[in-house]
């Protein structure tokens, strides 16, 4: 499997999967791995960060997506930006710096929507392994690959629906 037979090959191409630590297949026959940062624009400041995400071999959508934002102000441009690699039913964690701590919601764009949560200086693995409740000792064993297996399939199983709201609505919430 290569990255030419994943939704990762649009992101590819236009040079949006940059700081790789992982960027292939992972150890479940059939799935594609990315752990890096996703470009967003020319600046470095404009990327999703700490992200950990994956796709399935032959399909053109990732199946998940996690990472950072400094603000909510920056999700249309990421949901722009990644377009048709998102599907209706795909697990999308966003942690972002200005969303209130304690704050959960879904923001809907189209038939799409991502999961946004607030992000406290503690790193996006350590969040999600947290949230997803997986087992921290057998974490620290894994290499990326794994690591990126154990959090897509967590997020997989993941089946709490946060209040839905629009995108204004969130805004207003900053």
């Amino acid at each position: 499997m290569t990255i030419e037979t994943t939704a990762f090959q649009r992101l590819e191409a236009e040079d949006r999967l940059v700081k790789p630590a992982h960027k292939g297949p992972t150890h479940i026959a059939g799935r594609f791995g990315f752990r890096g940062e996703i470009a967003r624009a020319q600046e470095p400041e404009l990327n999703l960060t700490a992200v950990f995400a994956a796709a399935e071999d032959g399909d053109k959508t990732l199946s998940f997506l996690a990472g950072q934002l400094a603000s909510f102000k920056e999700l249309p441009a990421l949901v722009e930006v990644l377009g048709d690699a998102m599907k209706p039913d795909g697990k999308y964690f966003i942690y972002v710096a200005d969303v209130k701590r304690g704050d959960r919601y879904q923001v809907g764009f189209g038939d799409k929507s991502v999961n946004v949560l607030p992000y406290d200086d503690v790193s996006v693995y350590n969040e999600l392994v947290d949230f997803l409740y997986l087992d921290k000792t057998k974490m620290k064993k894994f290499d990326t690959a794994a690591k990126i297996d154990a959090i897509a399939d967590g997020a997989a199983k993941y089946g709490e629906i946060f209040p839905k709201v629009t995108y204004e609505e969130g805004l207003a919430q900053i």
